[in-house]
């Protein structure tokens, strides 16, 4: 829900976001202070705690919540690897990345071309844990095409998802979900996500199909689509089309210098 607001708002970087969070707890706490103060001067003591809570509830938030929120939405590590790529891509070849991921989706078959939606993903270096000194993740490069998914600047990590398994044995790989609960189930048995992982998931999607992004034996990203139409891939194109496709887009990619 959260995603579906903040992209019908039009927040999309993390400045923005964390403003947003700021003026809605700021008019929460403004609004409750003056409804302390109005409860105070009628003597209505108890009904005072109501908004007083709300308002202590907002300082809160303000001054840690929205922080852990904002991150969470918007690592700053990711938000910097996204802004460094569009500032070495340039907005119009951000654009025609889009309009590609469009104009494939318009050449599939034997399908409702209407429910597909696509991405691009590309391999990035991801800040050290303890656990591990290097660490390497897929970052949304560009905004779904079509009518699902989310924004830019996810980052999924190579041992997760479709996507993942993809950059890690750099073969087109598809999977079908018959419902809900076999997307829910497989996502942790087969993809490397944890329970509360793909609970947070949007499970409407039933065919998904992801084509490594290769140059020179090296895989540098991942085309990825997904249909809420069971059973599209691999069936809606051959590997040559999205083999043909994926060299467009590298050579975007080539010009500016980002593989």
């Amino acid at each position: 829900m959260l995603t579906r607001l903040t992209k019908a708002l039009g927040i999309r970087t993390r400045r923005q976001f964390r403003l947003a969070l700021r003026a809605a707890a700021i008019i929460i706490g403004a609004g409750s202070g003056y409804a302390v103060a109005l409860l105070l001067t009628k003597s209505l003591l108890w009904w005072s705690v109501i908004p007083f809570l709300i308002l202590l509830f907002s300082t809160v938030f303000e001054f840690i919540l929205a922080d852990l929120l904002t991150e969470h939405r918007h690592p700053f590590d990711t938000e910097k690897k996204l802004d460094l790529l569009e500032r070495k891509l340039g907005a119009r070849a951000v654009q025609s990345i889009s309009q590609k991921l469009k104009r494939i989706i318009r050449n599939f078959k034997a399908c409702d071309q209407s429910k597909i939606s696509g991405t691009v993903h590309l391999v990035v270096e991801l800040a050290p844990s303890p656990e591990r000194k290097f660490r390497y993740g897929l970052l949304q490069l560009t905004d779904y095409v079509g009518p699902r998914g989310g924004d830019k600047g996810r980052i999924t990590d190579l041992d997760q998802g479709i996507i993942g398994r993809c950059a890690r044995t750099g073969r087109i790989e598809h999977v079908n979900f018959a419902d809900e609960a076999e997307y829910r189930n497989r996502m942790v048995e087969e993809f490397g996500f944890s329970k509360e992982e793909a609970e947070s998931h949007t499970a409407i999607a039933r065919s998904y199909i992801a084509i490594p992004i290769i140059t020179e034996s090296r895989i540098v990203g991942v085309l990825y689509f997904f249909s809420t139409e069971p059973q599209v891939f691999p069936i809606a194109a051959s590997d040559s089309d999205f083999m043909g496709n994926t060299q467009d887009l590298l050579d975007v990619l080539s010009t500016a210098s980002i593989v």
